[in-house]
């Protein structure tokens, strides 16, 4: 009986091989499984997220897993393209680095999208909406989608709505960070080139133009609709079909379209404000102050800023003069300013078209975009002012003297 061993050595061989396939084919069907993906249900606690932190742009990873679930959940379940899918990814890469137990104690925010609400409320209390996440054992991948979820179709529709139908990877991140975080894009925390390069990372890895956008709620936020009884028009934003005409203040506006970058105030910004240099810099205020001053308003030689202006307005009227927001029309000016209006706090722009309430079109410097003066609507542009509840101003040049 020479030959029943190497015989039996060699079954056992092969068993023992068809064994390591099979424990590793299953792991690695089980890591495919929680590799991004999410079942329709957002509560479904089924989300599994294997693997090492590591980096997100390395396929494998905890942190890769992280942002693929996020993006395929926003396209499979809430219908977003895959450009806004990718936008809301590099927002969360930037706000916790894809670590759902992420936290900042001094701001009170935790988790994917830093809620507020976690030990202090000094910024809110977003972290307990639905009433989802209740305590350390939460903070998991899964229950924060479907924190997500809760908001996107309730207070935060409005981020459903502006950024799930995006076409730009870049757009939407800028748009994200604006609508759903409430930073504004003037303020140092939005990181603008590192969320315009992560969003466009994020929809090359995950197939992003294979994604268009499916039944994307179309309405503003309760919250929005509810700041004035008549803010109500479309939703559109850079349409300059909508603009419309106004007198000087609106000409002058017009011809500084696709001028400066965001940056700094007044005329040393820019050299001059009769021949003004296109690739200077200037701010939200310091945009209207020029359009004034090359409309031929007596507004002196220094450029103002946005408390300034709402107190003329409100009060000595040398420049400004508050009207009711009913009465705005193309060549006016809205401001909004919370506390000293300073930085984030205050923003001002030219109205450009006709009185829509929220969604009336502007005309603007910083507010939805850092580059260029440009067009877009009070909502989009002002929206986490409006949700902080800022004091609005609508003014009108005085007559020139």
């Amino acid at each position: 009986m020479p030959f029943k061993l190497p015989i039996i050595g060699g079954i056992l061989f092969f068993l023992l091989i068809v064994i390591i396939i099979v424990v590793f084919a299953g792991g690695a069907i089980s890591e495919e499984k929680g590799n991004g993906s999410c079942s329709d249900d957002a509560s479904d606690s089924s989300v599994s997220i294997k693997g090492a932190a590591g980096a997100w742009t390395q396929k494998g990873t905890k942190a890769y897993n992280t942002a693929k679930a996020i993006f395929m959940y926003l396209v499979n379940k809430e219908g977003f393209s895959g450009a806004g899918a990718a936008g809301a990814v590099a927002n969360a890469n930037r706000e916790s680095g894809f670590n759902p137990k992420a936290q900042n104690p001094g701001g009170g925010v935790v988790g994917l999208f830093q809620w507020s609400g976690w030990g202090n409320k000094v910024n809110g209390d977003r972290i307990h909406s639905g009433g989802i996440i209740k305590g350390e054992s939460d903070l998991t991948v899964s229950k924060e989608l479907a924190l997500l979820h809760y908001e996107l179709n309730h207070g935060y529709s409005r981020a459903k709505s502006a950024v799930g139908k995006a076409t730009s990877p870049v757009k939407a991140a800028d748009s994200w960070s604006l609508v759903y975080e409430g930073v504004s894009l003037a303020d140092p925390q939005t990181k603008p080139d590192q969320i315009h390069a992560d969003a466009e990372k994020a929809y090359r890895m995950f197939g992003g133009s294979k994604y268009k956008a499916k039944s994307i709620l179309g309405h503003g936020s309760k919250a929005a609709s509810d700041a004035s009884s008549d803010q109500s028009g479309d939703n559109s934003c850079d349409d300059d079909d909508a603009i419309g005409t106004g007198g000087p203040l609106l000409s002058q506006a017009k011809k500084l379209l696709g001028y400066f970058t965001y940056g700094a105030h007044g005329v040393s910004g820019y050299g001059s404000w009769k021949h003004p240099n296109k690739n200077g810099q200037t701010d939200c205020s310091g945009f209207v102050w020029l359009a004034m001053k090359r409309a031929g308003y007596n507004v002196g030689n220094d450029a103002f800023t946005t408390l300034p202006m709402e107190q003329d307005a409100k009060g000595p009227h040398k420049f400004l003069k508050q009207i009711k927001a009913k009465d705005a029309k193309p060549g006016d000016v809205i401001i909004m300013n919370i506390g000293d209006g300073s930085g984030p706090k205050g923003h001002t722009a030219i109205i450009a078209g006709k009185y829509k309430g929220y969604q009336t079109k502007i005309i603007e410097m910083g507010g939805d975009n850092h580059d260029h003066v440009h067009t877009s609507n009070i909502e989009y542009s002002f929206y986490s002012l409006i949700h902080g509840g800022a004091r609005i101003t609508w003014a009108r040049p005085v007559k020139k003297k």
